[in-house]
Parts: structure tokens; sequence; C-alpha cells
């Protein structure tokens, strides 16, 4: 891409200084707006010249760009996914049943989790990935030894519907068997490792690593011990004794500072907020343990610390007058004066070693005083078992309170937030318009054999020269026929199926900008001869529940708001007979993790699915679908914002105002598999409008880049409905 790059002045250089001549950090700005003042840079990016002269053609089955046949860039996901260990699968668990032989163990579980419970992780926490060989977000491990002589028992790894196909591919079905989590027939994974260490011959012992587990499951676990024993050993992970040198290191990269003209607040007033809560609790000592929490309290981010996750190794504590950061000496070490001089303007902070955390948490004392201390944790579900057996005895359960205060707060953007998370919406929509038209052009007039993975890269290398872009949020999902049946699927450099035109081709793709983060989806099939009525149907009845939530109404206050939603994605499909495996949606940070929490969207009961989450500024995704095993799969996804509407809309019989959703993703659906049979008149109205406000956002912009390959393939992807 630096060959399209003016030779007077660097890409950087320039980005800079249009970045300096931007001060729209808070306002609210119309896409004209946006594109007026961001759009300098996304010429810059794309100056891309003509193999032969438009001549005012409209076909584009004869244009050609420079850059059609560049050398891709790699993605990062290469530096992630090198093989963990060379040790054989086999070797692995008989490792590991060494160890559990050593320390009289019968049932030992390895979570995905590390010990701040993040979805994502480092490598180095990837045990699970290790001893199972499963590349999965979520699930759990748990291995049994029966026969200490032989070194035999039982190896389960237990997922969600979302990793089913990708788990049956990845484990070794001699030494694993694959619980299918929520399904009929398929036990409770921890039922399973109770009844397996109360049956066990060898020993009645079920161990874990007490950090990777969570409260929650360890008072299961220890409330259910009476024919067995719960044991966790907090001096030793299995797994890392059986990993040993080749175990990676945590990275020790640089911690910058996220400016205030991306996050609007200042750690100092994020603090206050937090501690307003804390005093509403009666809490004296906030104990943080998650990662994505710390980077928004003291707006900071880093970029090597987790794959895909701009967050990085810490602790903190918060009281009532100071505040304790636990990090590496070493990444402060490494992150430069300007970081020190930031972290000089946060009132009371105090700095310590991310190793100081667990000693600091054993140390506090309750009294019976009036001035006795209560702590507060995180939700039973993101609190280690660890962290809650070393808080000293003198606590009673009423002195400690269980709320993740900081999650409670950030999912609610403030102004400068929602405003950024539309400028990330507009440049990822820019990207995969891009890089659609390019992808149809390569398949269709062209010719040209196109892999999974190389679409992965293209778009990859498409983002990367927007302004202000810091890395993907997820691993890309890029996948054809078959393989968009399996919701998870991430094409490999080693692994990876040529695009087939006449079969549908799903994109699943995000990515962080310092405004924020994004995550679309979009399903296509390019030769439209190979449309069926079973794939219009299909695509519509998905494309359909997605607009039942977009269009959605509800009251303010309402608790249970999203399983109402997700049955509204459901209703079309449920109407033939059809249904999706995963959940709707989830809560989507800014510039922080895709999958934000406790927003999540799903047919699930539980206390989160109670708590009254959609209130204005909360950002989430719409994402139903729709899956045959082996043949296709179909899913749309966008970024929806809560709004609230003003009392002319009307207002709920206890006088309450309305809320429902602005819709932030800019990208065309697939017109040529949409049935309007199947759609009422005001949705067909809606997808018009919805398409028309793309064709204002981007179309004369597509002409400005030079790009009338993409302005073409705009134009027919937006036609009206009728």
């Amino acid at each position: 891409m630096s060959s399209f790059l003016s030779e007077k002045e660097p890409l950087l250089a320039r980005t800079k200084k249009l970045e300096e001549e931007d001060e729209i950090s808070t306002h609210t700005i119309s896409s004209h707006t946006f594109f007026k003042s961001m759009f300098n840079p996304f010429q810059l990016c794309f100056p891309i010249p003509l193999k032969q002269s438009l001549n005012n053609q409209e076909r584009d089955d004869i244009i050609d760009y420079s850059d059609d046949d560049a050398p891709l860039p790699g993605l990062p996901s290469e530096q992630y996914s090198y093989p963990l260990s060379t040790l054989t699968p086999a070797e692995r668990l008989v490792g590991l049943r060494k160890q559990m032989r050593k320390h009289n163990i019968g049932v030992y579980i390895i979570p995905s989790e590390d010990e701040h419970h993040s979805e994502e992780t480092a490598l180095s926490d990837r045990r699970r990935e290790f001893i199972s060989g499963f590349t999965g977000s979520a699930g759990v491990a748990i291995v049994t030894l029966t026969d200490a002589e032989q070194l035999t028992g039982e190896a389960i790894l237990s997922t969600d519907g979302r990793y089913f196909l990708q788990a049956s591919k990845q484990l070794d079905s001699k030494l694993w068997k694959l619980n299918k989590q929520n399904t009929s027939g398929y036990p409770l994974w921890y039922q399973y490792a109770v009844e397996a260490a109360v049956a066990n011959d060898f020993s009645n012992v079920l161990s874990c690593d007490p950090r990777t587990l969570s409260y929650s499951l360890g008072e299961f676990f220890n409330n259910s011990a009476s024919d067995f024993e719960f044991k966790p050993l907090s001096e030793i992970n299995l797994v890392d004794e059986v990993w040993r040198a080749e175990k990676p290191k945590r990275s020790l990269g640089p911690i910058y500072e996220w400016d205030l003209k991306y996050s609007g607040e200042h750690a100092n007033e994020k603090i206050k907020r937090v501690r307003s809560v804390m005093r509403e609790r009666g809490g004296t000592h906030y104990l943080v343990t998650e990662l994505d929490s710390i980077a928004w309290l003291f707006n900071l981010r880093a970029d090597t610390d987790i794959p895909f996750a701009p967050v990085f190794f810490s602790y903190a504590i918060v009281t009532r007058t100071a505040v304790t950061l636990y990090v590496d000496s070493r990444k402060l070490e490494n992150s430069g004066s300007d970081l020190k001089k930031y972290l000089s303007t946060i009132e009371g902070l105090t700095i310590a070693g991310y190793d100081d955390f667990y000693r600091d948490a054993s140390r506090l004392q309750a009294t019976i005083f009036d001035s006795e201390i209560k702590i507060i944790l995180p939700t039973k579900e993101a609190t280690s078992w660890a962290l809650y057996d070393v808080i000293p005895e003198s606590f009673s359960k009423r002195h400690i309170i269980h709320e993740s205060i900081i999650a409670n707060i950030k999912i609610f953007k403030n102004k400068t937030e929602s405003h950024n998370a539309k400028l990330a919406q507009y440049k990822d929509s820019l990207a995969f318009i891009l890089f659609t038209s390019w992808l149809e052009h390569q398949l269709l007039n062209k010719h040209v054999k196109v892999t999974e993975y190389d679409a992965s890269r293209k778009i990859f290398s498409i983002r990367k020269d927007l302004p202000n872009f810091k890395g993907l949020s997820y691993e890309t999902i890029s996948s054809t026929g078959p393989n968009a049946a399996i919701i998870h699927y991430a094409p490999t450099k080693e692994k990876s199926d040529v695009i087939d035109p006449r079969q549908v081709y799903l994109l699943d793709s995000g990515a962080h900008y310092l405004e924020g983060t994004t995550d679309i989806t979009r399903t296509y099939l390019f030769d439209k001869s190979a449309v069926t009525d079973d794939l219009k149907k299909y695509y519509t009845l998905v494309l359909k529940g997605h607009l039942a939530v977009a269009m959605a109404k509800f009251p303010a206050g309402s608790k249970g708001t999203g399983i109402v939603l997700d049955s509204y994605s459901r209703q079309p499909l449920w109407n033939y007979g059809l249904d999706y495996v995963h959940g709707l949606g989830h809560g989507v940070g800014s510039f922080g993790l895709v999958h934000e929490g406790p927003l999540y969207i799903s047919p699930t009961i539980n206390d989160t699915s109670k708590l009254d989450l959609f209130q204005p500024g909360a950002i989430l995704t719409d994402e139903p679908g729709f899956y045959i095993d082996g043949e296709l799969g179909f899913r749309i996804e966008s970024e929806l914002e809560v709004t609230e509407f003003d009392d002319s809309f009307g207002k709920t019989k206890a006088g309450g105002k309305f809320l429902g959703f602005k819709y932030l993703t800019k990208v065309p659906f697939a017109i040529s598999l949409i049935d309007t049979a199947y759609l009422s008149q005001i949705e067909i109205e809606w997808i018009n409008d919805y398409h028309q406000s793309i064709r204002d956002d981007f179309g004369e912009k597509l002409l400005e880049l030079n790009n009338r390959r993409a302005y073409n393939w705009l134009y027919r992807e937006t036609s009206p409905l009728s």
C-alpha cells in the first residue's frame, strides 16, 4: 500500500496533521460532515490509479486497479496460531495424568479463562487449547485418572453450540469426547466432573488452578463436596508442569494513554463515579480484576498482551481516598515518559507490582467498628476462587459485595464515545464495501481463485491503512459453502478453501480503531445464477429476524428485554421450524473488548438477563443466523445503539419513555438473496431507506476515491426493492 502514498508527504505525517485539524470530538455530526472531515485520510490511503482509463464506462468487468495483484500482508493471527507444543496430544494427556498421580488427583479441570477470566487469552494462558487441541474461545476440559498404573481415564471437552462442528474436527476422537453444552442427552460439565470424582477408583479428589476457576463454580464444587474432596492447587498449575519450557512468555510491550478526545472523560472523573457507587453500596475497597474494566478506568490501552484485545495484565484496588494500579514494572519502563507524565495526573494513584495484588488482598482487615471494611468484588462469575480464598476469614458474607461496578458503568457510552463509535463504523463499513466489490470482481470477472485466508488478508490490508487503525477485534471468519456452517470458523495459512462464487460466502470481521471497536457480518452469493428459492428463503428469514430487533420499540426500565429481543430474531425462523444455536448479540466496547459484558442477548435466563441493561448509550450487536451442517451458513450482524424517543412518540402506561435502536453499520444486505414475499411493506421500505442512506454516505465519495468498481457494486447492491 505504501506505493500509493504521496512522495511529498508521508502517511503518518499527513494523518497526524488531519487529526490535529479535526476537533469533532463531542458534537453530533451527520455522515456528510464525517466524510468532509475524515475522508482526506481515506483519499490518502486509496488514491488507486486505474490500469486503464474509465472513460465514463459504467461496466466494472473491465476495471482493474494497480493494487489488485499487490502482495497481501500477513495476518496478526499468524503469530498467535503456531503450535503450542511439540508434544503429541497423547503425550500431553499422559504428562497431565502423571502430574495428577503425583498429587493424588482423580479429576482435573482446565477452563478456557486466565486468572482475570478473559474470553480472549494470551498464548501463555491457553492451557485448555494446549491440552485438548481445540482452539475455540469458549469451553472447558475435564481430565480424569482412573488407573494410576496405566495412566488412563476419560478426557472431556465441553463447549457451546457455536463450536460443535469446530471441536468435532479438532479433537482427537481416540483421546477426547465432545460434550455438547445445553444439548439434550449431554450432562452439564460440572455435574459430570462431580460424578466422575465420586465414582473414581484412583482418587476422589477434584482439583484445578483456583485462579482460573470462577467463584461461582468454586462455590458449587465446595458445597457439593460430600462424597468427594474439592482440593484446588493454588501453588501449581498441572498443565504448566507439562508445558514447561515450551510455554510462551507474557508480553512486556508498552502501555499507552487513550486520549481524552476518544474517551471523553478523564480517569479522575471515572474514579469519582466509581466511588459514588461504592458509597451507595457501603463499600470501602473495590478489587478490580477484569482487564477491560481497568483499561477503561485509567484510560490506558496496550497492543501486545492479549490477541485482539487492547488491554494489559493488571489489577486495581479503589478505596474512598486512593487507587492502586498493579502492573509489571517492566511494562511501565517500556512505555516511555509520556505514560509516566499522564499517570502523574491521576489523583491519589499508587503503582504496585502485578504480583503484589494477592498479597495486599490477603492483608485487608475487617473490624467491628463503624468504619468496618466492606469489600466489593466483581460478580461471582468474574471473581476467581483463589481471590475469594485469600481474603481473610474475618470477613463474613455481609462484608463482601459482588458487583462489577465498572462493567455496569462503561456499557453506557458517553457522548464522545457514541460519536466516535459512529466514526469507527463508517470507516469499517467503507472497508467492507471496498473489500466485497474487490472480491466479487476477482471471482466473477477475473476468474481468480481466492482462498478464504487470502480474503481475510485482503480486508486486513484495506483496514490497516485507515486512520487510527489499531488491529483486528477478533480473528476474521472468512468462510465459503459448508465452512460457513462452522459458526466460528477461521481459515489459516495452512488450511483454507478456495471461495466458490456459486456457494454462499460469509464474512464476520471486526476492527479496533482509536475511535471504537467494530463487529460486522454479511453473507453474499456472488454468482447470481446460483441463487435458489431455498437460499433466498433462508437468507430473508434471517434478515427478517435481524430487522425485527433493529426496528423494535420497548419501554425504558424493562427487565428481560434481551430475552424478548432474542425471541423476536428467531420468530421468522420458528414459523418454518428453523432455529440457530448461538445468542443474538452482545455489547461492544469503546476501543475495548468486542464482546463487552454484562450485556449479552440470548434465550438464557440468568441474573444478568434480569438487569436493566438496555439504556441510552449501550452499543450491541444484532446477529441472527441459520446454518445447515456440512452445507451452508447465513448470518447478518450490525451494531445498534440504544436510543430514547421523545414524548412525541408516546409514553408507557406508567408515563415512562420508549426506547429503540440507532442503526450504526453501513454495509448493504445481499440484494439478490432477498425474497420480498417473506417481508412486509414496512420492512421493504426500511431496507430501501437504509440502502439509500448508504448510497448517500458513500456513493460520491467512492468516485472521489476514483473507485468506479466499488461505486458500481454499491449501486447494484442497494437497488430499491419493490
